[in-house]
């Protein structure tokens, strides 16, 4: 279902790619690395200065991701002994009350010899169990890190949307429940991505949106959250119909994991209108739900629903200050010259019009756009009419381009 929407790799580049586009107007000339624009820290550096707050600099970026790490079957495991100085963010954030988490590292000798030699055999054992479903999830971590059982305050595992890539969880004593973390947590990981890629969440929506209050113990959770936890219980309860005869601890959520994701998901569905269509298309898919005639109709206009098309106006050109770049999977991603930044991941057809813009001081003539598309499309005159149309006047209410008041010829497309 994941891959229905991106494969793993499809997805990681495009969050690779709003990032390096952040990076290179923030720091021109930078050009930072894939390794440390998946760095958790850096991306939240970045994501701060997205928000409107401190501009980094090249040295600030470089001196948040050095931090010491150690393999552990691919994984990135921190090492460091100041790591927990160097993660005070995100360990402050996932601090239960009165609780200063504490990470266990390579000052602590054999028992981080112990717990690294764990966090290996569970990712070996997560690829063995489910070897699809840990290439998915496995994507998208970053970096791992252990804490101390004493200093953790109850913490079983964690993560944040503040620091996407990185994962805590508690000491652990088997390896099982540290596969039962990577499960659940990356799959928080994957939302995280999925969030600033793909059609996911309204943000505004979400926030004005009633909050999910669960019957176990009737905490209650922001939409977002609860789409969220809905995500990862139902990976969880994919696993545990994998996971065989495992012995699994006395805290495992495994076996509640279905029942959860029921439960939740019938709120999600009475109260879906912040979801976008990747979202409401996975939750559907997932709960095996008929989803409603609006979310089957595809977005593509067709000459039934479009009867008279015409570019009125024949003259375009992009907006001031707009930046853009292209993921490999053809998406391109733009922002407007806006603080804060204002970032707009756009489809095929739009993605081609922005291409045809590239220069903001120039106006393009839309009869020169119909020509180029017309063969860049392999379809007739009509089609790209109508298909550059639907991308112009998006593109148009977004303030993304910009129309002149020229004369195109105004065509019936029949």
């Amino acid at each position: 279902m994941h891959a229905a929407i991106a494969p793993a790799g499809v997805l990681v580049d495009e969050r690779r790619t709003l990032y390096r586009l952040a990076s290179e107007i923030f720091l021109p000339g930078a050009g930072l690395s894939d390794k440390l624009l998946d760095h958790p820290a850096v991306r939240y550096e970045l994501g701060r200065a997205l928000a409107g707050y401190d501009q980094p600099t090249a040295e600030m970026l470089f001196k948040a991701a050095r931090i010491d790490v150690r393999d552990a079957a691919g994984i990135d495991v921190v090492s460091d002994s100041q790591a927990t100085q160097k993660l005070l963010t995100p360990l402050r954030i996932i601090a239960p009350p009165g609780a200063r988490p504490q990470v266990l590292t390579e000052a602590d000798g054999e028992r981080f010899t112990a717990a690294l030699a764990l966090v290996g055999e569970a990712v070996e054992l997560f690829r063995r169990l489910a070897p699809k479903m840990s290439d998915d999830l496995l994507a998208h971590l970053d970096l791992f890190v252990v804490l101390k059982s004493e200093s953790s305050g109850g913490v079983v595992s964690a993560s944040t949307r503040y620091m996407p890539g990185l994962v805590l969880i508690d000491e652990p004593t088997t390896a099982i429940e540290v596969v039962e973390a990577l499960v659940h947590e990356c799959s928080h990981l994957k939302f995280f991505d999925f969030s600033v890629a793909r059609e996911f969440l309204d943000g505004a929506l979400a926030e004005q949106s009633d909050c999910f209050v669960n019957s176990w113990s009737k905490a209650e959770w922001p939409f977002e959250q609860a789409f969220a936890a809905w995500h990862a219980y139902t990976s969880l309860a994919q696993f545990f119909r994998t996971c065989g005869s495992q012995d699994l601890g006395p805290l495992s959520l495994l076996p509640k994991a279905q029942d959860r994701a029921a439960e939740i998901g019938r709120w999600l569905l009475a109260h879906n209108d912040a979801l976008r269509s990747d979202a409401r298309w996975l939750l559907h898919e997932l709960l095996e739900v008929s989803p409603d005639r609006d979310d089957e109709m595809p977005p593509a206009v067709n000459g039934a629903t479009l009867a008279d098309v015409s570019l009125v106006r024949g003259h375009y050109q992009l907006a001031p200050g707009l930046r853009s770049a292209q993921a490999v999977s053809g998406r391109t991603v733009v922002a407007k010259a806006d603080r804060p930044l204002d970032f707009f991941w756009l489809d095929a057809d739009s993605s081609w019009v922005i291409a045809q813009l590239q220069d903001d001081s120039a106006t393009t003539a839309a009869t020169a756009m119909v020509a180029a598309a017309v063969e860049d499309w392999a379809a007739s005159e009509a089609v790209v009419i109508r298909r550059l149309t639907v991308a112009l006047e998006s593109l148009e209410s977004e303030a993304l381009v910009m129309a002149r008041e020229e004369t195109f010829q105004s065509r019936k497309i029949r």
